[in-house]
């Protein structure tokens, strides 16, 4: 039974790092068409470590799966991405102070690239096909720039945790596609709060609410996850 375990354990490694690929290749694919200086403003922010993807790959994971569904999350994790950099590229908008010529020049650059990759984003977040994730998705992405809009012009706000919200959506959303028991939901969503907070050791899964497949793939995910978080 333990070489059984072994294969069996190994084969589901193998497929989320495959899943991972996947969406790796979503983001390359995504913005093959840019070119300079868009295309520099977009790789700049290419350095993620695909934890949003993670969140979606993970939640996405439902006892009976099936190549529809894998092709689902796959999307869905790689608009998560996509959508962190688009975020982080118009974040770069109102970082130069003189308004001279080239910086002029950088802006309009900046917003034009941002734009793009919201774009991109919303594209592979329709890819799921479900409506339902799709409006996740706009929300999530809403309730985010509003909350970068608030620190900007106020300095008294807190520091505005996106990892939270978009850990959240992405959950959700994946969630949504798998029909998860709302008993489950809820004891996903707080791992997933709990993963948003840095943690700086490892997290108690939730082993009393998770199928054995749900089980085996997020416990895959956190020894993968980077920690401590940056």
């Amino acid at each position: 039974m333990g070489c059984v375990y072994i294969v069996e354990r190994e084969a589901a490694q193998q497929a989320f790092e495959g899943e991972l690929a996947q969406v790796d290749q979503l983001l390359h694919a995504a913005v093959a068409d840019l070119f300079p200086p868009f295309s520099q403003l977009v790789a700049a922010q290419a350095g993620s470590s695909l934890r949003r993807a993670a969140i979606g790959l993970a939640a996405g994971m439902a006892e009976e799966d099936s190549p529809r569904l894998c092709e689902q999350r796959v999307a869905l994790a790689a608009a998560l991405e996509m959508l962190h950099r688009a975020l982080a590229v118009h974040m770069r908008v109102g970082s130069t102070s003189k308004p001279t010529a080239p910086n002029l020049t950088l802006l309009g650059s900046t917003i034009l690239a941002g734009d793009y990759c919201f774009s991109r984003a919303a594209a592979l977040a329709v890819r799921t096909g479900e409506a339902a994730v799709v409006e996740i998705f706009a929300d999530a992405l809403k309730r985010v720039s509003e909350g970068h809009l608030r620190q900007r012009f106020d300095s008294a706000v807190e520091p505005y945790d996106e990892d939270s919200e978009l850990f959240r959506a992405g959950a959700t959303a994946a969630m949504r596609l798998t029909k998860t028991a709302e008993e489950t939901q809820q004891a996903i969503l707080e791992l997933v709060a709990g993963l948003a907070a840095r943690p700086s050791g490892p997290l108690q899964l939730p082993c009393h609410a998770l199928t054995p497949t749900q089980l085996e793939r997020w416990q895959i995910v956190l020894q993968w996850w980077p920690l401590p978080l940056t």
